[in-house]
């Protein structure tokens, strides 16, 4: 979408709409926030609060192999509003099901309105047209003022133009993956809600099981990746880099963290997969670059190493281990993936505890430098 014109939110005074003070609350609050979620929670609370809808629902869209899913973000009905929590798990929506929702990716306008059976809808779909990254979907009993369904157009303009100022600070600018100075932050709250699943399910569990779920740090590192910039040039080098945070986004899931933390060294912060489908996902990421096309490079290997998360432990101690791991890997053949964990546990590693973990950060900090 484009970005709204001044004139339009000048005019939201004008709408008939009481509402619209709020409105411009939401707008101004907005604007002063560098909070994601909190946001998202003004955006869906302003748009029942506006429109008078029943119900407010925010997706998050990607592809699959089925067609566009959506991916609860947010929602909102007349006592309450709520961001998902990283730790919440909602099954994905298949938008196709829904013609509406299908036809609303599509609007050529980037909104759709449906007023049937005495149900009004209102859908805007948010990034490129054809192929939003987010839609907004609000339900009401009513169809809302023109102008003030306008105005609310405009707040979602301003919501996304937001979130694109916050993605510029946040994302690596080559592969758009989370970048290195996002890492500290989005690992303690990945880490909070792992402790809160963690205890929920040790509150419904009587004993530790193999298959319990666990989340996880993955290392990964693009093999000879020096021969390839030496042999190339930089140009398909960076090829190299898109391509495969394009393969890590079609590997993982959405609610998991991907992290390009410099040069050729990528980050996964895997969540709630037991021990043995956290090995079986790896290697299955390892094995799709493996057999990935690289144009003009052809054959490209990747080596991993990755350790669970212990909730009691800082985010140094656990990078630290899943880095020996990814060591490990490379020094033994490269193309592998090994866990820290299992290492331990067959003695091919030596626990080392440092009790000082400054050191320990200082190590990681010069190894992705």
């Amino acid at each position: 979408m484009t970005a709204p014109k001044m004139s339009g939110l000048a005019n939201l005074a004008s709408a008939p709409d009481d509402g619209m003070l709020n409105l411009l609350g939401q707008v101004n609050a907005m604007s002063s926030s560098r909070d994601r979620e909190q946001m998202t929670l003004r955006l869906v609370s302003a748009m029942r609060d506006v429109l008078g809808a029943v119900g407010v629902v925010l997706y998050a869209v990607s592809a699959s192999a089925h067609g566009p899913v959506g991916a609860l973000v947010a929602e909102a009905s007349p006592g309450d509003a709520a961001v998902c929590g990283e730790d919440d798990e909602y099954p994905a929506v298949l938008l196709k099901a829904d013609p509406f929702l299908a036809e609303a990716i599509r609007a050529p306008l980037g909104s759709l309105e449906s007023h049937t059976d005495g149900v009004y809808r209102l859908a805007l779909a948010m990034g490129d047209r054809g192929n939003p990254h987010a839609l907004l979907v609000a339900t009401c009993h009513e169809a809302p003022d023109p102008k003030v369904r306008e105005a609310f157009t405009y707040v979602a303009h301003f919501y996304q133009n937001q979130l694109d100022l916050l993605d510029y600070a946040e994302l690596d600018t080559l592969t758009h993956l989370l970048n290195r100075k996002t890492f500290d932050e989005n690992f303690d709250r990945f880490i909070a809600s792992s402790g809160r699943s963690l205890q929920r399910e040790e509150g419904e569990r009587r004993s530790e099981s193999p298959t319990d779920p666990h989340s996880w740090l993955a290392v990964i590192d693009i093999d000879h990746f020096k021969r390839i910039n030496d042999n190339f040039g930089h140009l398909f080098g960076d090829e190299v880099l898109l391509r495969l945070s394009d393969l890590m986004r079609k590997s993982f899931r959405l609610r998991d963290k991907l992290f390009r933390f410099g040069g050729e060294e990528f980050i996964v912060l895997l969540r709630h997969v037991s021990d043995a489908d956290a090995r079986l996902i790896f290697d299955r990421f390892r094995a799709t670059v493996e057999e990935c096309d690289f144009p003009q490079v052809g054959r490209v290997t990747a080596s991993l190493g990755y350790s669970r998360i212990d909730t009691s432990k800082p985010a140094a101690e656990i990078l630290g281990h899943a880095d020996e791991a990814l060591y490990f890997s490379k020094e033994n053949g490269r193309n592998q993936v090994n866990g820290f964990e299992d290492l331990l546990e067959r003695g091919l590693l030596e626990s080392h505890e440092k009790n000082d973990n400054t050191d320990l950060q200082a190590d990681i900090d010069a190894l992705f430098d």
